[in-house]
């Protein structure tokens, strides 16, 4: 006796202990103080060996609130080895409650590593419950749950629509915490529809919640709520005030979910401000934070800005190949897929939700279905009845023919029961018609039904092609910077192509036109000075001093066809006439025909232009075996038209890539730098004609 006594106390002195343990714990672990999590475990260490009830849900509360502890300390492995503990209690007690906190659990982390569709999946299964058991907060959370997927998924009205509800149900439960939660998150919402006032009041509103209770882990997370609307704003001043609250918060309760987030953001406003070392810092630290957690939404937002900064470093080609894995890690975490799978998660909730309430109703037509064959049964019976008075009557009329009052007085009962009939007949018609009334009310509902179904799906529809149209501007934006960066390219090399034309032209005339020269001029005076006996040695001395004088004028001419002379005085139609003039018209007789060219055009238009004329001229020279060649230049305002024809031996216009010179390919190039387009019109013993056009 006096032992079962002893348990009976340790068991008591237990129960005290595990209360405390637990409610003084979940508040530490709340505020991700490390003394909350050890209290919580000892009690779950104590409820192990207990089977009883108020053990048993101590447990449940305990593993609930470490598992969210290590979840907002961004510790995911940890918080779902509690919640798999969570789930396994519920499935060996055949707790509900247990199995519906572990999906929210799970739901919380899947959340936060970007994977949406398991988010809303998890928090519908304990919705489910919740609204089973008629247990409100958990309606609340899951319902809160959702929203943020919602918001993440940019279906912002959704997500106002249910905050609004769980806000109201956690104001009734005096629960001041998550009424602060849920406004932030309606902020975000709010954001998302583009009311900026709204936003800003229910983020200062819900800082001010977090505040007051010191809940730090809140602060955190709406100080970088405030942060990126104060930077959006360009109130750098309020957007760092804000980031660094954030920052403080965040390394006290060691929350790297929320660091990584902050260094992105940071970023971000270091970008915007020109402060591109302090920019580099936080994404690498962004990154080291996400990749650590799991968050693919960080990361992606993290190779964006080191894409960014590295193509400010001039690593365009670094740049483009971070871009290109922020594309792809983005539409992994945004596919329409997706949002089809959540869609119809929630159009199945709402149909099993519907169709209990259908089958309510049908059982209650069933009911009233069954009064009325009680009715109908209850008429014949009396109808029988009826009939058996009516035989027991004609007996008595045939035994009791002097007994004449005696039947009228049962003549009137008959009267009165055959009344009592037809009012039941009458019942039995307004009966029938109420049913007819309740199936038409039935396909009235089935209607609404479809038409609700219809909706939902032609706005999963709209949100899809939303989605595709905002995809198809991201890449044709990236397309677009990419087409400038090669125009840079393209620019720079055919700049430094006609500086080192420029620098071999001065080359030649300066250095080797100055020696031929000299060399003419000693060769010279050496012949006039000595007296040269033999008349072969003269003429070969004659003959190399003309060698020398040519090889002079050779020099002068490549030196003045890589750098004309008059390009930036004359104009592109001199040019080409004066660079035609040089051509031996013996051998090829060159018409040059130019018209509109009264203004001088840009100067990288006319060397460029230059350039491809005269390319196109020496092929003709080199390849065509011409003995005629028509130059035609015409400006207008629909631009600048060149064509280039001679009578030559043609080519194959189908083996043009087949070509292994560089000739025609410098023309392309240079004409589409210039925007313009070059055709090629040619075949063999046929003559070639290239049509150039380039705009003003």
């Amino acid at each position: 006796m006096a032992q079962k006594n002893q348990v009976a106390n340790d068991t008591a002195a237990d129960s005290v202990k595990v209360k405390m343990l637990v409610t003084d714990g979940a508040k530490l672990a709340q505020n991700q103080d490390r003394k909350g999590a050890n209290y919580l475990l000892q009690a779950i260490r104590i409820c192990d060996n207990r089977s009883t009830a108020f053990f048993l849900k101590q447990k449940v509360t305990a593993m609930t609130s470490i598992g969210a502890y290590y979840m907002f300390k961004g510790r995911y492995d940890s918080a779902k080895y509690y919640y798999t503990a969570l789930a396994k209690h519920g499935t060996d007690y055949k707790d509900d409650f247990a199995t519906a906190r572990s999906n929210i659990g799970f739901a919380n982390i899947a959340n936060y590593q970007s994977d949406y569709e398991t988010s809303v999946k998890r928090n519908l299964l304990a919705l489910k419950y919740f609204e089973s058991v008629r247990d409100s907060i958990g309606v609340a959370t899951a319902t809160s749950n959702i929203a943020n997927s919602y918001i993440r998924l940019k279906q912002y009205a959704k997500a106002v629509d249910l905050l609004e509800k769980a806000i109201i149900i956690y104001t009734k439960k005096n629960n001041a915490i998550s009424v602060a939660n849920s406004t932030a998150n309606l902020a975000r919402a709010y954001s998302g529809l583009g009311n900026k006032q709204k936003e800003l009041e229910l983020k200062l509103k819900a800082f001010d919640m977090f505040k007051k209770e010191g809940y730090k882990k809140g602060m955190a997370t709406v100080g970088i709520n405030l942060g990126v609307y104060y930077g959006k704003e360009n109130n750098i001043t309020e957007a760092l005030k804000y980031y660094n609250i954030a920052l403080q918060n965040s390394w006290q309760i060691n929350d790297s979910g929320n660091i990584a987030l902050l260094y992105n953001n940071l970023a971000d406003l270091y970008l915007k401000t020109g402060n591109t070392d302090k920019a580099m810092f936080c994404t690498d630290s962004a990154w080291y934070y996400a990749h650590k957690n799991g968050d693919r939404l960080a990361q992606a937002d993290a190779l964006l800005n080191k894409a960014i900064l590295l193509h400010l470093q001039g690593k365009h080609t670094d740049a483009v190949n971070l871009t290109t894995r922020y594309v792809d890690l983005k539409d992994s975490i945004y596919t329409g897929k997706m949002e089809t799978q959540v869609a119809d998660m929630e159009v199945k909730y709402e149909t099993e939700k519907k169709e209990n309430q259908i089958l309510l109703l049908n059982t209650a037509n069933k009911n009233k279905s069954l009064q009325l064959k009680n009715s109908l049964l209850q008429l014949n019976k009396n109808q029988l009845l009826i009939t058996d008075q009516k035989q027991a009557l004609t007996i008595k009329e045939l035994q009791l023919k002097n007994q004449n009052q005696a039947l009228q007085n049962q003549r009137l009962d008959a009267e009165k029961k055959e009344e009592n009939i037809h009012s039941l007949q009458k019942q039995a018609r307004i009966q029938k018609l109420e049913l007819s009334n309740q199936e038409l009310k039935l396909k009235q509902r089935n209607y609404i039904i479809a038409a609700i179904m219809l909706l939902i799906l032609g706005g999963v529809l709209f949100v899809y092609l939303e989605y595709k149209r905002n995809q198809l501007k991201q890449k044709a934006a990236l397309q677009q910077q990419m087409m400038q960066q090669q125009d840079q390219l393209t620019q720079a090399v055919i700049e430094a192509e006609e500086k080192e034309r420029r620098r071999i032209a001065g080359d030649l005339h300066d250095g080797v036109g100055q020696l031929f020269s000299a060399v003419k001029m000693n060769l010279s005076g050496l012949i006039y000075r000595v007296n040269i006996q033999k008349e072969e040695d003269r003429f070969l001395a004659e003959k190399t001093l003309a060698l020398v004088d040519e090889s002079c004028r050779e020099v002068r001419v490549i030196s003045h066809q890589m750098m004309p002379n008059m390009l930036l005085r004359s104009g592109i139609a001199s040019d080409v006439k004066s660079f035609i003039e040089k051509i031996d018209s013996e051998s090829l007789k060159v018409t040059v025909e130019a018209s509109g060219f009264k203004d001088r055009l840009e100067s990288n238009v006319e060397t460029v232009l230059y350039r491809v004329i005269q390319e196109t001229v020496n092929n003709v020279i080199k390849h065509a075996q011409a003995s005629r060649l028509n130059i035609r230049l015409n400006k207008d305002a629909g631009g600048i038209y060149a064509d280039v024809e001679d009578n030559g031996i043609g080519f194959d216009i189908a083996l043009i890539d087949d070509f292994e010179g560089i000739g025609l390919k410098n023309i392309v190039t240079r004409i589409e730098y210039l925007k313009g387009t070059v055709k090629f019109q040619s075949a063999p013993d046929r003559g070639t004609v290239v049509k150039i056009w380039v705009p003003v």
